[in-house]
Protein backbone atom coordinates (compact mmCIF):
# COMPACT_ATOMS: atom_id res chain seq x y z
CA UNK A 1 0.00 0.00 0.00
CA UNK A 2 2.67 2.29 0.61
CA UNK A 3 4.59 1.41 -2.53
CA UNK A 4 1.56 2.46 -4.40
CA UNK A 5 0.41 5.58 -2.71
CA UNK A 6 4.87 6.39 -2.96
CA UNK A 7 4.44 5.64 -6.36
CA UNK A 8 1.20 7.27 -7.38
CA UNK A 9 2.93 10.40 -5.29
CA UNK A 10 6.08 10.84 -7.71
CA UNK A 11 3.80 10.18 -10.76
CA UNK A 12 1.78 13.48 -9.42
CA UNK A 13 5.07 15.32 -8.57
CA UNK A 14 6.37 14.85 -12.43
CA UNK A 15 3.16 15.89 -13.91
CA UNK A 16 3.06 19.64 -11.25
CA UNK A 17 6.51 20.19 -11.86
CA UNK A 18 6.49 19.54 -16.08
CA UNK A 19 3.24 22.18 -15.93
CA UNK A 20 5.24 24.02 -13.55
CA UNK A 21 7.94 24.48 -15.84
CA UNK A 22 6.03 25.42 -19.18
CA UNK A 23 6.53 22.15 -20.70
CA UNK A 24 3.88 19.53 -21.06
CA UNK A 25 3.15 16.41 -23.41
CA UNK A 26 0.26 17.00 -25.50
CA UNK A 27 -1.51 13.64 -26.39
CA UNK A 28 -2.99 12.14 -29.53
CA UNK A 29 -5.93 14.25 -30.92
CA UNK A 30 -9.31 11.37 -30.91
CA UNK A 31 -9.13 9.45 -34.21
CA UNK A 32 -12.38 10.94 -36.30
CA UNK A 33 -14.99 9.06 -37.41
CA UNK A 34 -14.50 9.93 -41.49
CA UNK A 35 -15.09 6.41 -43.49
CA UNK A 36 -15.74 7.83 -46.20
CA UNK A 37 -12.57 10.76 -46.22
CA UNK A 38 -9.11 9.85 -47.01
CA UNK A 39 -7.90 12.42 -44.44
CA UNK A 40 -9.95 14.95 -42.20
CA UNK A 41 -9.67 17.28 -39.18
CA UNK A 42 -11.30 19.25 -36.87
CA UNK A 43 -9.02 21.95 -36.22
CA UNK A 44 -9.57 24.66 -32.98
CA UNK A 45 -8.44 28.37 -34.23
CA UNK A 46 -5.45 28.24 -32.40
CA UNK A 47 -4.06 24.84 -34.32
CA UNK A 48 -4.66 22.38 -32.00
CA UNK A 49 -6.32 19.46 -33.76
CA UNK A 50 -9.28 18.08 -31.78
CA UNK A 51 -10.23 14.81 -34.20
CA UNK A 52 -8.05 13.61 -36.85
CA UNK A 53 -8.08 10.85 -39.93
CA UNK A 54 -4.41 10.90 -41.58
CA UNK A 55 -3.67 14.33 -40.08
CA UNK A 56 -1.02 14.38 -37.82
CA UNK A 57 -0.30 18.06 -36.77
CA UNK A 58 -1.64 21.83 -37.85
CA UNK A 59 0.25 24.87 -37.97
CA UNK A 60 -0.76 28.15 -37.46
CA UNK A 61 2.69 30.01 -38.60
CA UNK A 62 0.52 33.55 -38.69
CA UNK A 63 -3.14 34.97 -38.27
CA UNK A 64 -5.90 33.07 -40.13
CA UNK A 65 -3.29 30.76 -42.02
CA UNK A 66 -2.47 27.12 -41.09
CA UNK A 67 -0.60 24.12 -42.75
CA UNK A 68 -2.27 20.57 -42.20
CA UNK A 69 0.50 18.04 -42.80
CA UNK A 70 -1.04 14.74 -44.06
CA UNK A 71 0.19 11.42 -42.18
CA UNK A 72 -0.71 9.06 -44.78
CA UNK A 73 2.36 8.87 -47.63
CA UNK A 74 -0.38 7.17 -49.58
CA UNK A 75 -2.58 10.47 -50.15
CA UNK A 76 -1.04 12.75 -52.99
CA UNK A 77 -1.91 16.14 -52.35
CA UNK A 78 -1.66 17.37 -55.87
CA UNK A 79 -4.28 15.15 -57.16
CA UNK A 80 -6.63 15.62 -54.02
CA UNK A 81 -9.98 17.41 -53.81
CA UNK A 82 -9.94 19.29 -50.97
CA UNK A 83 -12.65 20.70 -48.64
CA UNK A 84 -12.59 23.34 -45.86
CA UNK A 85 -15.79 24.68 -43.55
CA UNK A 86 -15.76 27.33 -40.82
CA UNK A 87 -16.57 25.51 -37.40
CA UNK A 88 -18.28 28.49 -34.93
CA UNK A 89 -19.03 31.74 -35.16
CA UNK A 90 -15.23 33.08 -34.79
CA UNK A 91 -15.21 34.17 -38.37
CA UNK A 92 -19.56 34.24 -39.38
CA UNK A 93 -19.77 35.15 -42.75
CA UNK A 94 -16.13 34.64 -43.87
CA UNK A 95 -14.58 31.86 -46.09
CA UNK A 96 -12.19 28.96 -45.84
CA UNK A 97 -9.44 28.09 -48.84
CA UNK A 98 -7.55 24.65 -48.92
CA UNK A 99 -4.54 25.35 -51.56
CA UNK A 100 -2.96 21.44 -51.93
CA UNK A 101 0.32 23.09 -53.84
CA UNK A 102 2.82 23.51 -51.73
CA UNK A 103 3.47 26.92 -50.37
CA UNK A 104 6.17 28.81 -48.80
CA UNK A 105 4.50 29.78 -45.17
CA UNK A 106 4.29 25.54 -45.20
CA UNK A 107 7.99 25.25 -46.36
CA UNK A 108 6.91 24.15 -49.66
CA UNK A 109 6.23 20.60 -48.11
CA UNK A 110 4.21 18.44 -50.66
CA UNK A 111 2.48 16.62 -48.04
CA UNK A 112 1.23 19.57 -46.19
CA UNK A 113 -2.02 21.48 -47.62
CA UNK A 114 -2.52 25.13 -46.73
CA UNK A 115 -5.35 26.25 -45.51
CA UNK A 116 -6.51 30.30 -45.48
CA UNK A 117 -9.29 31.83 -43.49
CA UNK A 118 -11.03 35.16 -44.06
CA UNK A 119 -13.34 36.93 -41.42
CA UNK A 120 -16.41 38.51 -43.66
CA UNK A 121 -14.76 41.56 -44.40
CA UNK A 122 -12.08 39.41 -45.64
CA UNK A 123 -9.19 39.94 -43.43
CA UNK A 124 -7.00 36.49 -42.28
CA UNK A 125 -8.53 35.62 -39.18
CA UNK A 126 -8.11 33.02 -36.57
CA UNK A 127 -11.31 30.28 -36.85
CA UNK A 128 -12.14 27.07 -35.92
CA UNK A 129 -12.41 24.91 -38.95
CA UNK A 130 -12.84 21.71 -40.55
CA UNK A 131 -10.35 19.75 -43.49
CA UNK A 132 -11.41 17.18 -45.51
CA UNK A 133 -9.68 15.07 -48.49
CA UNK A 134 -12.22 13.19 -50.36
Amino acid sequence: MRKRLSATAAVLAAALLAVGSGSAVAADPPKAIAPYAQAAASVAKNGDVLAAKNVDEVTNPSTGRYCVHISDPDIDLARSIPTGTLNGHEAKGGSVRVYTKPVGVCNNAPDTAYVSVFNKDGQFANAAFFFTIQ
